[in-house]
């Protein structure tokens, strides 16, 4: 026997990683459909997904917003879709409860009336709730912003505000003043209360195209890319001051196109893209003080052609201090599209991927068109194989959609030594009926996973293979193990022994 080494993981609270060689145990190559932002010391899975919309492939459901509905004084879930046939808008809704009809709990929503635009193709990027005059605003044509006034007897306003615009943006109403902010081209439109559209709050260089805007304290953090498409981000600190024709600061992002940015706890994290021939690189940034951005991730994908499906959607929500994204990435060979994550655990940052939009059914030729997350209900919307979808977290206690947990290469220290598994345990919460979790292993320069066992023993919480049953591997210079969980099971840690067997000829 050689030089044995043990090791261990309790969860990968440093998230997901494409260095997988980094050994840092605290890491993963893939965190899918479970939670691993809120414990320390295990991993949790997520409730499955079941259908949306019974309406999905005509309404199509691509923006979504918390307003008042008038006629009942309570805040309802409000989605924007499209007339079916039509590109114009249509708006529909469901209550925020559960056990009734049309609310969160199944897949029918409401018509209110006057829920319907005239003309003009609308646009997603734009659905944002004024309950300072009580409407929810979007975009169309390139030229008009329109209103929808969710109170059951207004009609819709499709020329609220009128600006010729190229791209368009999420706005959003700032806690600090109560005026509505929508970006769009190299401009800052605004709206305070009843007053008219101010089409140019703000005007930045030409240059930039305003991607995303976020609260940054008393400022409004503006993120620009360049309209060319190659170059530098930059990230603008603007005091709201339509008076002055200067911003307050500016910020380097860096190389890539920001796509998202947002205020987590006082820190700006920004999401850029930067697709190159062969390689697509997600660059996570973040900014406190100083001239520059500061890089804390990048998750990059190696292309075979430059045919490439990876896409970051310009769609963003913060919840309890978290950032959510819809991503497709290709990692490893496997296109892997969802709702991502970014939360701080343990002090850093870590970006996982959050949920699949169908559980474990890949999407064919899919997009990613936009999400919500309300109370314990996520709604992800999206196409496969042309046709449109909906999906939303299931009101039933049901596991179906596997958790996923991919570990980084463990080579011992050393890739070019030869070693054999000794032993493996895996642990767990006790199992509950139905439960469990497979534990799989590749090697080498293997692109498959070979199953190793399946705990699923009623109550169990560990579980145990020795080098004596045959099953573990042996002979191999790399290592990276898997274990993919069903029906709630909950993994507490992975355990495993690798004995160094062979040493360099000299």
């Amino acid at each position: 026997m050689g030089k044995v080494i043990e090791e261990k993981i309790l969860t990968a609270y440093k998230g997901m990683t494409t260095d997988a060689r980094i050994q840092d145990f605290a890491h993963a190559q893939m965190i899918k459909n479970m939670d691993a932002h809120s414990f320390l010391s295990k991993m949790v899975p997520f409730r499955d997904s079941e259908d949306g919309d019974s309406n999905s492939a005509t309404r199509q459901k691509q923006a979504f917003v918390i307003a008042l509905w008038g006629p009942t004084g309570t805040y309802n879930l409000f989605a924007l879709g499209v007339k079916s046939g039509a590109s114009t808008a249509e708006i529909h809704f469901k209550t925020t409860g559960t056990g009734g009809a049309a609310d969160l709990s199944d897949n029918t929503w409401t018509s209110p009336t006057a829920n319907q635009s005239s003309a003009g193709a609308t646009s997603f990027n734009v659905f944002v709730y004024y309950k300072q005059v009580g409407k929810i605003y979007g975009a169309r044509a390139g030229t008009n912003i329109w209103a929808f006034t969710p109170d059951g007897a207004t009609a819709w306003d499709d020329s609220a505000g009128t600006f010729n615009y190229t791209t368009i943006a999420q706005g959003l109403v700032h806690s600090k003043d109560d005026i509505l902010y929508i970006p769009y081209d190299n401009k800052i439109a605004s709206k305070n209360g009843a007053a008219a559209f101010n089409a140019t709050a703000l005007t930045l260089p030409q240059d930039k195209v305003i991607s995303s805007i976020c609260e940054h304290g008393n400022y409004l953090a503006i993120a620009t890319k360049p309209i060319s498409g190659s170059g530098k981000s930059v990230v603008y600190l603007w005091d709201r001051d339509a008076s002055l024709t200067t911003i307050s600061d500016s910020i380097d992002w860096g190389n890539g196109l920001l796509q998202i940015l947002e205020d987590l706890d006082g820190t700006l994290v920004g999401v850029s893209f930067l697709n190159e021939t062969f390689t697509t690189k997600i660059i996570f940034r973040s900014w406190v003080a100083g001239p520059e951005s500061v890089v804390f991730k990048e998750l990059t994908s190696v292309q075979t052609s430059t045919a490439s499906n990876d896409l970051l959607v310009q769609s963003k929500q913060k919840v309890d201090n978290r950032l959510y994204f819809l991503l497709s990435l290709k990692l490893n060979g496997v296109l892997e599209q969802g709702l991502w994550k970014i939360g701080k655990v343990n002090g850093q940052f870590a970006v996982t991927l959050d949920r699949t939009p169908n559980n474990d059914t890949a999407l064919v030729s899919g997009i990613l068109s936009g999400f919500f997350i309300h109370k314990d209900y996520t709604f992800i919307s999206y196409q496969t194989n042309g046709a449109f979808a909906l999906s939303k977290t299931n009101d039933q206690y049901s596991f179906t959609a596997s958790g996923v947990y991919e570990s980084i290469i463990i080579n011992g220290g050393d890739s070019s030594l030869k070693k054999d598994l000794l032993g493996i345990t895996l642990m767990t919460e006790p199992l509950a009926s139905g439960a469990q979790v497979i534990v799989k292993y590749k090697t080498d320069q293997n692109t498959t996973f070979t199953t190793l066992f399946t705990s699923n023993a009623l109550n169990a919480i560990s579980y145990s293979v020795s080098k004596q049953s045959g099953l573990l591997p042996t002979e191999f210079k790399e290592l990276v193990l898997r274990f993919e969980t069903k029906g709630g099971a909950i993994v507490t840690g992975l355990s495993w022994k690798i004995d160094i067997t062979d040493k360099r000829p000299y």
